[in-house]
């Protein structure tokens, strides 16, 4: 008979796989959600392994893969259109398809994600169906009307999870599969595929974090780790130090047109400092025309720099310097920030004639790291960092924001690939 794995919402079985665990499966998980619990089973004393995630973390990762709310409703929506087409056309062969053709007419995306949790909760102890729709939704073979974008597709469960708001976890239940030998009971599988597709761009594989410097890739790197950490695996991190890779604004523009020419799978996310040089690289980056699979962000303007104390050869003065002098250390928060009660002063260091503008940096900065690294391995949990540092918290909500906007487009596009080569 063989040995499966199952997606839970909360306590109700979702879908399954047999004798394997699926990539899509592994996508919405990360090895940090694994846990060993003991078994409701009172007759059998044993444990089950699962991975355990909140059905936010869990949305929000779907929305780093593309399979946002409005992709899926989309998707919902074709699939409605696309099969309202099929079943006409099989009533011109005489009247047994009528009633479907009949149901799927007085049938909606509303109603689709109104009947869906009472579906999934009911698939396996009512037999029963109201009408024809409910007899449809739940058909068990793979090809029922809950399953619009297919059996247990990432997609499908984003609507399903859309549709029922009560749930407060998700989970994926391999223990069977342990059990029957398919997988090694200390098996990292979420490591384990993340490893094994590290160029697929498509569902595993991380989104690559480049930025102007190694500097700026540490302090993403340690970030992350503390402001989001269910997010942590979504991503990696451009090494500079492995082999002398030489930084800067103008590199990372020279990194991206290579990347391009190479017609390099990975999905890249370039990340520029909000200066003046930043914003002049930022801009030339965007003009490129790269694929879809490179993104390019820039530091988001802050509150904070919008009225900072600078020094230059006009003396000191309080202003803006969003775009102009807000490089990566000037995110890492007001107590690094703060030196003998004071900010910390950007200089003006010079004259950018391309940008007709002038570029500053904060002064001390290797002491302002060093003040962030020790202030965010003292956060005892996410939201106290994000609270402590509410202007990396908008970086990475930048960051967040582009790849999800790359993400449905990419969704879109495959899908319309997918209608055409099956006209």
């Amino acid at each position: 008979m063989g040995s499966y794995c199952e997606i839970y919402f909360d306590r109700t079985e979702v879908c399954g796989a047999k004798s394997v665990v699926p990539d899509h499966f592994c996508a919405l998980f990360q090895e940090s959600d694994r846990a060993i619990r003991p078994s409701v089973d009172e007759e059998e004393e044993s444990s089950n392994v699962v991975y355990e995630a909140p059905r936010a973390v869990v949305l929000s990762r779907l929305d780093l893969l593309g399979c946002t709310a409005a992709t899926a409703r989309e998707r919902l929506e074709a699939w409605l259109v696309t099969t309202r087409e099929i079943w006409e056309e099989y009533c011109a062969d005489g009247g047994w398809a009528e009633e479907t053709a009949a149901a799927l007419h007085s049938f909606s995306v509303e109603d689709w994600y109104r009947r869906a949790p009472d579906v999934l909760a009911t698939m396996y102890t009512r037999e029963d169906a109201t009408d024809e729709i409910d007899r449809r939704m739940r058909d068990r073979d793979g090809e029922g009307w809950l399953w619009f974008d297919g059996y247990g597709s990432l997609m499908s469960l984003r609507a399903l999870l859309d549709a029922c708001v009560g749930v407060r976890y998700v989970s994926l239940d391999i223990t069977a599969l342990i059990g029957g030998g398919w997988i090694e009971s200390g098996a990292s599988i979420c490591d384990d595929k993340r490893a094994s597709a590290p160029l697929d761009p498509r569902p595993l594989a991380t989104a690559v974090i480049l930025a102007e410097g190694s500097t700026d890739i540490r302090i993403l790197q340690h970030s992350l780790m503390a402001l989001f950490p269910e997010r942590k695996d979504y991503f990696s991190f451009f090494n500079h130090a492995e082999l002398s890779v030489d930084g800067g604004a103008a590199y990372l523009v020279k990194f991206l047109k290579a990347f391009a020419a190479a017609r390099a799978p990975l999905r890249l996310v370039a990340v520029f400092d909000n200066d003046t040089t930043g914003r002049q690289a930022y801009r030339q980056a965007s003009a490129l025309g790269l694929p879809d699979n490179m993104i390019v962000v820039v530091l988001p303007d802050t509150e904070l720099a919008r009225q900072y104390p600078t020094f230059g050869p006009q003396g000191e003065h309080v202003v803006d310097v969003n775009g102009k002098a807000a490089s990566i250390e000037l995110y890492l928060g007001q107590a690094a920030l703060t030196k003998d009660g004071a900010l910390r002063r950007v200089r003006w260091s010079g004259y950018n004639a391309a940008a007709d503008a002038y570029q500053g940096e904060i002064e001390g900065k290797a002491e302002v790291e060093a003040a962030f690294l020790r202030a965010v391995a003292n956060c005892s949990n996410p939201a106290e960092a994000r609270m402590e540092f509410p202007e990396l918290a908008e970086v990475w909500t930048t960051i967040f924001r582009a790849v999800e906007k790359a993400g449905e487009e990419a969704e879109r596009k495959l899908h319309d690939r997918v209608v055409q080569v099956g006209q």
